[in-house]
């Protein structure tokens, strides 16, 4: 089953195809095969062979999920928002894992396609162990779970069903009083509509070498939805992925005691009133017109009025006045530029040999107040200093030089060989192509001593007639042959490229003040290539001197040119999307086509920055493809409006049709969904497409309750 959510993506990018269950070809467990085999004939004096027996385990995890399974929570961990009308969910990458074990202990027809993971959401105050509801757990051995106790009432499961292996392992568990399990947990009928397969989506890209087709996820679902008071404060959650394998039904409790389920994934989130920060509304915020949140340039704020027109001029540019201390001790005002920039930079003049030995021929006159402009300066020191810190690139530079000097000696000394020893006339015979041990015999048993002094004795740079070429000797393959680059020239280059793009820089060298970049918001900017440059000349002057290191220097500078592109534009955001979201999407275009991404990391807890090839001139916001979330209306009183299951218009929504979603709020508060109610009532709305059926499949009843991603499109013309 094919959805396209809301129309908001295009189809050839955001494809959903939902699926009741994926079940694997066998269920985990231990399986007795037997084979028998008998002869067809009467006659035979045996008619049979014997049987042959063998145990074979098939495993799937049981006990503990590998963190890397899981593909992404909602809402995500330690996110805030408005979250009181959406159901959390997990997102599994092992498709098959929720239907490859059975929950409960009892054998119900129609529960065999249940799944034996459940997510259970708990909130402050609910769990005796986790009061503040923080996502913590208790740690016990597989051991220790099967053999149960007296104080609690663990999974029945056998032990000789367990790989032995993994008997001592620890596993995390959680004690749930009974009274709060029955109120949180679907019975075995509801609980299939809680899990199914996703396949699609824009995080859903084949693996590398896999040409098969995207890859698919296994969604599981809780029925309780985080608790909304106008007015109130922000509620804590805890949402634990657990297992059923082993337990009774809820309504089959016997006794009073708590019941230890084994959490296989946690994390915890706050949902605020509906005046909390929303993706919608954050995003919002970033369009123009509204102030310093909207998308801007990246310069200094405004000084004011009466500011002198040539330093109003500067602080557009994007420079910011600092302190300089000269070499004599004295304070002076300074120009600090980042490699951050409001403007298109002009280019940085290079000296002779393309590289700027120091960082005093990098401070530059500022002729309209008499001052300097110390960020390129800046830049090369930092460079410098960022060199330093890492003995590894450090020593692995110190190296190269080394080689490249060696090599260079080499090279010279061979040429001075060649002037002095075939400079003259040389000797004919044998010995004339020899070594130079046998020329050197040849000469002397040729009586031209005084000629072999003569040539020895000879400045380097004297010209002297080329020798014949029968007796002119080739140089060595290693000084002659094309070189390819060494281990040491690619390390070091791969370093230099990873500098290029600011890794490692301190913030403070990228933002200077901290008003150019106010909470909430986002700033364009182009990449100062000459602030790049100056960065790298600082790395790469350790053990460098000019006129020895230059063949060195544009080995690395053919090895950079190598590594694809330099990036010239980018932006920062700053702002609760990045914790809260953590797999946003940015989609750049300039002129319709798209803008390549150099870098895209997470600086701080709520900055990030992104690098381009080029500036956009439209950029693109979406909640990540997990953002594909299940809920309801609660504008209109937790409503559902039915979406149409006909092929080729699936997840299209029946506009004017409503169905009232059927929400019990428990004694303590909790507001929990009655899956299988709802999931009738859905039936019944679309009772022409689904006859005979009176119910939903897991896959129908997860379209139906789908609130799609959300996306902000800006358009701008890019900075000056």
């Amino acid at each position: 089953m094919t959805t396209h959510p809301a129309g908001q993506l295009a189809p050839d990018e955001n494809l959903v195809r939902f699926d009741d269950r994926l079940l694997p070809g066998i269920e985990a467990g231990r399986y007795l095969i037997t084979v028998e085999q008998r002869l067809p004939s009467a006659h035979l004096p045996e008619d049979g062979l014997g049987t042959v027996e063998q145990i074979v385990d098939v495993r799937a995890p049981q006990f503990r999920l590998d963190p890397s399974w899981v593909h992404a929570v909602y809402p995500a961990p330690h996110s805030q928002g408005p979250f009181h009308d959406l159901l959390p969910h997990i997102t599994l990458d092992t498709a098959a894992l929720p239907w490859q074990r059975r929950p409960f202990t009892d054998r119900v027809p129609g529960r065999d396609r249940a799944p034996w993971l459940a997510l259970l959401l708990f909130g402050e105050g609910e769990l005796p162990g986790d009061p503040h509801a923080l996502g913590a757990t208790d740690s016990v051995t597989v051991r220790t779970l099967l053999d149960g106790g007296t104080a609690v009432e663990g999974p029945a499961l056998d032990r000789d069903s367990a790989d032995p292996a993994l008997l001592d392992t620890p596993c995390q568990v959680i004690d749930v009083p009974k009274d709060l399990l029955e109120q949180l947990l679907p019975m075995a009928h509801d609980l299939g509509l809680l899990a199914h397969a996703r396949t699609g989506g824009r995080d859903a890209a084949p693996a590398e070498g896999q040409d098969t087709g995207p890859a698919a996820y296994a969604v599981v679902t809780t029925t309780r939805f985080p608790t909304e008071a106008p007015g109130a404060k922000a509620a804590r959650y805890a949402a634990h992925l657990v297992s059923l394998e082993g337990h009774q039904e809820p309504t089959a409790q016997a006794d009073g005691r708590p019941v230890r389920l084994v959490s296989l994934h946690s994390w915890t989130f706050t949902s605020c009133p509906r005046a909390g920060e929303s993706f919608g509304l954050l995003a919002g915020r970033f369009a123009q017109g509204n102030g310093e949140h909207s998308a801007a340039p990246l310069r200094p704020p405004a000084a004011g009025t009466g500011l002198p027109p040539h330093l109003g001029s500067l602080l557009e540019q994007g420079l910011v006045p600092t302190t300089h201390i000269t070499d004599s001790g004295e304070r002076a005002l300074a120009w600090y530029n980042g490699p951050f920039l409001p403007r298109v930079a002009p280019a940085l003049p290079r000296p002779a040999d393309g590289h700027f030995p120091d960082a005093d021929g990098l401070l530059l006159h500022e002729p309209r107040t008499g001052t300097f402009a110390a960020g390129y300066a800046c830049a090369w020191n930092t460079g410098r200093a960022l060199a330093l810190a890492d003995p590894g690139f450090a020593t692995t530079l110190v190296r190269l030089r080394h080689q490249g000097r060696l090599r260079r000696a080499t090279v010279r000394q061979h040429a001075t060989y060649q002037r002095q020893v075939y400079g003259g006339d040389l000797p004919t015979g044998p010995a004339a192509g020899g070594s130079p041990r046998e020329l050197f015999e040849e000469l002397l048993r040729g009586g031209t001593l005084d000629a072999l002094a003569t040539v020895l004795g000879a400045p380097e740079d004297e010209t002297r007639p080329p020798a014949p070429a029968a007796h002119r000797r080739a140089a060595p393959r290693h000084l002659s042959a094309p070189r390819e680059p060494s281990p040491d020239a690619r390390e070091a280059a791969q370093w230099l490229n990873r500098l290029r793009t600011l890794s490692g820089v301190p913030f403070d060298c990228l933002v200077p003040d901290q008003r150019m970049l106010p909470p909430e918001s986002l700033r364009l900017f182009h990449v100062d290539r000459g602030w790049l440059d100056a960065l790298l000349d600082g790395a790469r002057s350790l053990d460098r001197h000019s006129d020895a290191d230059a063949v060195v220097d544009a080995e690395l500078d053919g090895l950079l040119d190598a590594h694809g592109p330099v990036p010239t534009a980018g932006l920062l955001l700053r702002s609760a999307l990045v914790p809260g979201w953590p797999a946003l999407i940015f989609e750049a275009a300039a002129d319709t086509t798209p803008v390549e991404v150099i870098r895209s990391e997470a600086l701080g807890a709520d900055v990030l920055l992104m690098l381009f090839d080029r500036m956009p001139d439209r950029l693109t916001l979406s909640e990540p493809a997990q953002g594909l979330h299940f809920g309801v209306d609660s504008t209109r009183n937790a409503t559902v409006t039915p979406r149409t299951l006909a092929p080729g218009r699936t997840g299209t929504p029946l506009e004017g049709r409503e169905v009232t979603a059927s929400i019990t709020t428990t004694a303590a508060g909790a507001r929990i969904l009655d899956a299988g109610r709802l999931a009738a009532l859905l039936a019944r709305e679309l009772a022409p497409e689904i006859a005979p059926r009176t119910t939903l499949t897991p896959a129908e009843f997860a379209v139906q309750l789908v609130r799609a991603p959300q996306r902000l499109t800006l358009s701008f013309e890019g900075t000056r």
